[in-house]
């Protein structure tokens, strides 16, 4: 039976906050009494929303009305994790060295009636690339053009074997002053009190079960636990960014990011043991990253070897390290270079130096000190002494890796959709801390396509510029009656057929 949305209802309710995943460790049982609002629609799904933000789809700026316009707009393709790209308005597609043509979907309208066409796509990306959230990815498309209505054509400055993934942007009509798209939904108002009403035009239609779905302004809310166990909305998602995490469900999905959370390591500190090339490889090679990665941020991650996700499709048949401590070679080359005995704390020593490091780590978020903690068990299981450094402040962290006095950090960074590298690896970018410029050339080769994704991860298991950990998913609570959510795909993909039960 449906259940009218904002009925006027008091009612109490007995809920259950569990932890998420493996991390259940505490159950917490709570009563409140709520009352709903006036009814507005007939809606069996609710979703946040902020009206302190706009729904256009380059003007968004907050997280909630950000995830919406996946609901609103279509793109080409969404981002896969085999860098390969899923086709949404895209039909078929032809990759030929620096130039990639796109063939649409037939048919497709706008939910004012309008057939959406090449010229929608190429007016779409000329606003895109000059936008915050998308002009990092689409920097390596040098023009578009139009080869018919249904055509559309790419040209690339350098070939690029994600740049699929790249064609992610929302197409859009103007249309006055607003915007119209294609998505499942568009935004209607019943009493100034917006909605999801459905795209009866979209082509999958027919397989919608949701028709309208209500929205929740989280404006002003510091907290989304009365409006979850109000009901009041029916997911919420946690990015662990500010390293919290409220227990709302029973139930939870795990939603994948670009953020890659990695060590850093200072290889132009002349003089110490991480300047040495054979060090860092004992640290790539040594350190538990499935470990680490289960162990952190609630466990939830994709643990990683290299800069590229485990299941990117060019890395089959590449030798990488391994996501498990090769101890056993770690301590191998260890001894080789004269690390073989332990002094009284139990940390090898050469006979004149004992092997000890520091790790910088920024206190802001504490699921990041918990990496740094969990690099150091790894690392003291290898004989090495192991200190951390934290800062209370970003500014302060960020001014002790400028001024280059540290042998590792803690880092993180939020990754285009095509793993561009350039912050790591340019003279400007703004993470080549302790990198030596030594590999700006050997990276530039292979983002040019001279070099193969091959030669390049071989060159990084050799220098070890930086040891990549893992890769960071959100947590994505959704109401334990709400069934259909697929984890596998963006989290609104399939919103128009969830079904509460």
């Amino acid at each position: 039976m449906k259940k009218f949305i904002a009925l006027l209802l008091v009612c109490s309710l007995v809920f259950t906050l569990t932890a998420c995943g493996d991390e259940a460790t505490e159950t917490t049982t709570q009563t409140e009494q709520y009352i709903l609002p006036t009814t507005i629609i007939d809606a069996d799904i609710s979703v946040p929303y902020t009206s302190a933000d706009s729904f256009a789809p380059y003007e968004a700026r907050s997280g909630f009305n950000r995830d919406l316009v996946t609901v609103l707009y279509e793109s080409l393709y969404i981002q896969s994790a085999d860098g390969r790209g899923t086709r949404v308005l895209a039909s078929s597609e032809t990759v030929a060295d620096k130039t990639v043509t796109v063939t649409l979907v037939s048919g497709v309208t706008f939910t004012d009636g309008t057939v959406l066409t090449a010229d929608h796509v190429k007016s779409s990306y000329e606003t895109a690339s000059s936008n915050e959230y998308y002009a990092a990815s689409l920097s390596n498309i040098s023009s578009v053009t139009v080869a018919d209505s249904n055509t559309v054509v790419f040209q690339l400055t350098n070939p690029d074997p994600m740049v699929l993934n790249t064609l992610c942007f929302p197409i859009f009509k103007s249309s006055g002053d607003g915007y119209v798209g294609s998505g499942k939904y568009y935004i209607d108002y019943l009493e100034e009190v917006p909605f999801l009403a459905v795209n009866t035009a979209h082509r999958d239609y027919a397989d919608t079960w949701n028709k309208q779905i209500a929205m929740y302004d989280m404006a002003g809310i510091s907290s989304p636990i009365y409006p979850f166990s109000a009901n009041e909305i029916s997911i919420y998602r946690n990015d662990l960014s500010h390293g919290e995490y409220t227990n709302l469900s029973s139930v939870t999905v795990s939603e994948q990011m670009n953020n890659l959370v990695y060590i850093g390591l200072n290889s132009n500190w002349a003089g110490t043991v991480v300047s040495n090339g054979w060090f860092r490889k004992v640290i790539n090679i040594g350190v538990n990253r499935a470990s680490i990665a289960s162990t952190s941020f609630l466990g939830q991650t994709n643990a990683v070897s290299t800069f590229f996700r485990e299941d990117f499709y060019m890395l089959e048949g590449v030798d990488r390290a391994s996501l498990d401590a090769d101890v056993l070679g770690a301590v191998a080359i260890l001894e080789e270079n004269g690390y073989s005995s332990f002094n009284g704390d139990g940390v090898r020593t050469n006979g004149s130096n004992s092997l000890n490091v520091s790790i910088l780590v920024c206190s802001v978020n504490p699921y990041k000190v918990a990496v740094a903690e969990a690099v150091k068990t790894s690392l003291e299981a290898l004989g090495i002494g192991v200190t951390i450094n934290e800062t209370a402040t970003m500014e302060d962290y960020v001014a002790a890796l400028e001024e280059g006095f540290f042998d590792l950090y803690i880092g993180e960074t939020q990754l285009t959709a095509n793993c561009c590298l350039d912050e790591f690896f340019s003279a400007e970018g703004a993470l080549r801390y302790g990198i030596n410029e030594e590999l700006y050339g050997n990276y530039y080769s292979y983002k040019t396509g001279e070099s193969s994704v091959a030669d390049f991860v071989s060159l990084c298991n050799e220098a070890v510029p930086v040891v990549p950990l893992f890769y960071r998913k959100s947590v994505v609570s959704i109401n334990p009656n709400v069934t259909g959510v697929d984890p596998a795909m963006p989290v609104y993909s399939g919103i128009c057929s969830w079904v509460l039960e």
